[in-house]
């Protein structure tokens, strides 16, 4: 676990290595499949406007999750949804 938020670069660096993306953009999730190693379609998601991600991010596999809910990881991880 890193100490200090992760710069743009530093990101998109770890980003590139994922093939599919859960992204929680305030109360919507993007899902995206990326094709290649370009990230141009994600990465306005992926950092905030000073180029820092400042929440927490999953990396699984090929897969990159950016966000935290319950309902988010339980997508990502295969499980069932948690009840409301």
């Amino acid at each position: 676990m890193e100490g200090a938020p992760l710069d743009s670069d530093a990101t998109l660096a770890i980003a590139g290595r994922a093939q599919r993306l859960l992204i929680k953009a305030g109360p919507d999730v993007i899902r995206l499949d990326v094709d290649g190693p370009s990230l141009s379609r994600a990465e306005r998601h992926l950092v905030h406007e000073d180029g820092f991600m400042r929440v927490p991010v999953l990396l699984l596999g090929d897969l990159l999750v950016r966000g935290y809910t319950e309902t988010l990881y339980a997508e990502a991880l295969g499980a069932p949804p948690p009840r409301s």
